[in-house]
């Protein structure tokens, strides 16, 4: 579960009243030196990775993968992806200097779809395929 400052100062002036200190009172400088002080850093929320139960992946990886590769050799074996690059998009964090404000704008959204491949052993490295720049690509 995703949680900002405004959650950990929310959550610790709900404690210190709880523990009775009607004194306390969590402060934007207090949730950033309660973070120094504990290591905690801001990060960008990406990918899915906690949705896929490792005991499935586990027991493909080590039954049916090696069933499958006997058959084939690794310079027959390919893999394709495809990635998007919004060229005109702008970093999502951005340092800045300390009381000044960092504004944005629109996000572009305008952006390229490419098809990269290579096999498995890492001798043929396919040209990538710049499958096009459309809003909504009907192949997905």
């Amino acid at each position: 579960m995703p949680i900002s400052g405004i959650i950990l100062q929310k959550k610790a002036d709900n404690l210190a009243k709880s523990l009775g200190h009607m004194d306390f009172s969590a402060s934007g400088s207090w949730v950033e030196r309660f973070k120094g002080r504990h290591n905690i850093v801001s990060r960008a929320i990406s990918g899915e990775s906690g949705i896929v139960d490792s005991s499935v992946t586990d027991e493909w990886k080590e039954r049916t993968l090696p069933a499958l590769l006997k058959y084939f050799s690794p310079k027959t074996i390919f893999n394709a992806d495809e990635t998007g690059l919004f060229y005109k998009l702008m970093p999502s964090y951005s340092l800045n200097v300390r009381g000044e404000t960092c504004t944005g704008g629109k996000k572009g959204k305008e952006r390229l779809t490419f098809l990269v491949a290579c096999n498995m052993d890492g001798s043929e490295k396919l040209k990538h395929v710049v499958i096009g720049r459309f809003a909504n690509p009907r192949c997905f």
